[in-house]
């Protein structure tokens, strides 16, 4: 028997078409079997699925209480009303791990064995708002180009432009906003005396430092709970870099249009072209996000209890090819190749 805790990674939340706003997922996010339909949860195409499909056929029962937005207080402490980031709710008296327990236990008793996965501790943090921002800027800079070429092209004397604002208010340069800041596209020219101002979008500073602690406390709990119910294996999923996720900004800044000024649609064409760039597209902010993501893992690590039946998957260098294109929710979560390495090396670590 398998039974899986955690995120998005392990839920796992594959998005089929770009979205705006942020958690609209109904008919663009993929959902498995389970009735009623939690898009942003499919349990046969997360890792732990194939794992199940593909690398172990002796696991005959295979359980994912795992859901899209998760932190480790979730896994430990969704209530009935909580909702994921796709806002299914839980609807479930008790909470992911008590449920884990359960199905570990039962497993124990009809003498079979018990395995255990899991992802967590990033949600607990604002990682997904840092990271929305970025694309949010990211794609505001596309915006700037495509306004600049059609000004270009029809001899007009404005000029697109992309300013960058720290935390105070101040101007800064790109680089610096990863620690928090805004952005907005201004366009300057003699337009009746009007300077147009696209609608500033914020960056939010990270607050990783601040949930280390609890999180380092609630794997610990989260790893002793199915220690107790008899799990014989044990594995806590680590986090994969994330800075060479590529992210289709022509697509999505097509379906983020409609969230527009009317003057700024009049300067767009009328169909914007696919365009796949870095969802991290700053050599500065690569280096940050790849810090923080050895930051999480290692508190992750050091949460885990010293048990031979406990280990902690170091997670694999997935490349763009294995993560998904769609935003805002699908990049940068793993694809089908993704969730094939991440199943690979689950084999590997459960051995």
């Amino acid at each position: 028997m398998l039974v899986a805790t955690g995120d998005s990674v392990t839920s796992a939340h594959l998005q089929l078409s770009h979205a705006y706003p942020v958690g609209n997922c109904v008919g663009n996010t993929s959902a498995d079997f389970r009735v009623p339909k939690l898009p942003g949860n499919d349990m046969i195409f997360s890792y732990a699925g194939k794992y199940v499909a593909n690398h172990n056929r002796n696991v005959t029962e295979y359980f994912n209480f795992a859901r899209t937005g998760m932190g480790t207080g979730e896994i430990r402490g969704a209530g009935p009303g909580h909702a994921d980031a796709c806002r299914n709710p839980w609807a479930r008296n008790s909470p992911p791990i008590d449920l884990a327990d359960r199905a570990i236990r039962q497993a124990k008793a009809d003498r079979k064995a018990a395995y255990f996965v899991t992802t967590g501790g990033v949600n607990n943090t604002n990682w997904t708002e840092v990271l929305t921002g970025i694309a949010k800027c990211g794609t505001a800079d596309h915006y700037k180009d495509l306004v600049q070429r059609y000004f270009d092209q029809h001899g007009q004397l404005f000029k697109a432009i992309t300013e960058w604002y720290d935390l105070a208010g101040k101007v800064t340069t790109k680089p610096n906003v990863i620690n928090g800041g805004s952005c907005d596209v201004r366009i300057e020219g003699d337009r009746s005396g009007i300077r147009y101002v696209h609608r500033r979008i914020e960056i939010k500073a990270y607050d990783g430092p601040a949930h280390y602690a609890a999180i380092k406390a609630d794997v610990e709990s989260i790893v002793e709970q199915v220690l107790d119910a008899g799990a014989d294996k044990v594995v806590w999923m680590g986090y994969y870099d994330i800075s060479r996720a590529g992210f289709d900004i022509g697509m999505f800044a097509e379906t983020y249009r409609a969230a527009l000024d009317k003057e700024v649609l009049g300067l767009l064409p009328g169909q914007i072209p696919s365009d796949v760039r870095d969802l991290i597209d700053d050599p500065g902010w690569k280096a940050t996000v790849q810090r923080w993501t050895q930051e999480i893992n290692a508190v992750i690590l050091a949460g885990l209890p010293r048990h031979d039946r406990v280990r902690f998957a170091p997670p694999p260098a997935l490349g763009p090819g294995d993560i998904q294109q769609t935003g805002l929710g699908g990049c940068p979560h793993p694809n089908e190749p993704g969730h094939r390495k991440l199943a690979a090396v689950l084999d590997n670590v459960f051995g």
